[in-house]
């Protein structure tokens, strides 16, 4: 099997550079278009209710790429496996756009571990969810147990986010009222289609400090998932640095997800 092309095509070095200032919480990467409309012309209309998340190995370029297309696999497999395609690695298709999409997010996540999880962050978790019927009324603010998430939203409304990082005021103001008194809204944007961005969480990058001694979230980025008016239809991608205290994988097709333990916020249906 020819194995793909190893060179990035997104600016992951210019991210990387941005999200290693303390002022930063989170970057939209660029770039990536091609890899984000193949993505979405892949997955938009897959099945309704898909919730799946996998360990992408990064140790070689011919397991990341595996690993990537046996996800790409798994989202459209509802009812058969296609053994021929699970077994034999040498089937592997180079040419699959969607597998090649997820091969760039991976590898570009996993490019953006610094500092000490440059040695501690050998793979990477990649979700996909397919929600035929987004329902998420009273989403809370809250900010992630990984060091990096990265996250796009290809079809639906876009994650709602925080431009700053916050005080321990302001994010429990957000977790209570869902915004923020005065012109401090100002801070909050909801991301774009197609508008792949990456977000610290509470892991990244410990730093002994007084603040950080009782505000862990302190480099972290707040966010939710946005305020469902309707019950219409939502498909989203996200990544995380394989560190941290939530290390597990699952497989869930037509089977909605309403909480898991663990994390800090509730878990609406198919919702990340």
């Amino acid at each position: 099997m020819a194995i793909p092309k190893s060179r990035l095509d997104g600016n992951w070095a210019e991210a990387k550079q941005k999200l290693g200032s303390q002022e930063c919480c989170v970057v939209a990467v660029t770039g990536i278009n091609a890899h984000l409309n193949a993505l979405q012309d892949y997955l938009s209309n897959s099945p309704s209710d898909v919730d799946l998340r996998a360990r992408i190995r990064m140790t070689s370029s011919g397991h990341t790429y595996y690993d990537c297309h046996q996800l790409r696999n798994a989202v459209t497999r509802t009812d058969k496996i296609r053994k021929e395609q699970n077994d034999k690695l040498e089937q592997v298709d180079s040419t699959d756009l969607c597998t090649l999409a997820f091969q760039e997010l991976a590898r570009g996540v996993s490019s953006l571990a610094d500092g000490p999880f440059e040695t501690t962050c050998r793979d990477v978790f990649l979700r996909v969810v397919c929600a035929n019927s987004y329902k998420a009324k009273d989403p809370m603010f809250h900010t992630d147990k990984a060091p990096l998430r990265g996250y796009v939203t290809l079809y639906g409304p876009g994650t709602d986010y925080m431009m700053r990082t916050s005080t321990p005021l302001e994010y429990m103001t957000l977790r209570g009222l869902g915004t923020l008194p005065g012109g401090l809204d100002t801070s909050l944007k909801r991301a774009g289609n197609l508008e792949f961005i990456v977000m610290k969480g509470d892991y990244y990058k410990h730093q002994s400090s007084l603040v950080t001694s009782f505000w862990q979230r302190n480099f972290a980025c707040v966010h939710r998932s946005p305020p469902a008016t309707t019950g219409g239809r939502r498909v989203i991608v996200s990544l995380d640095l394989a560190d941290g205290t939530d290390d597990r994988e699952w497989c869930v097709v037509n089977k909605p997800r309403e909480w898991r333990n663990g994390m800090t916020q509730r878990k609406s249906r198919l919702v990340a």
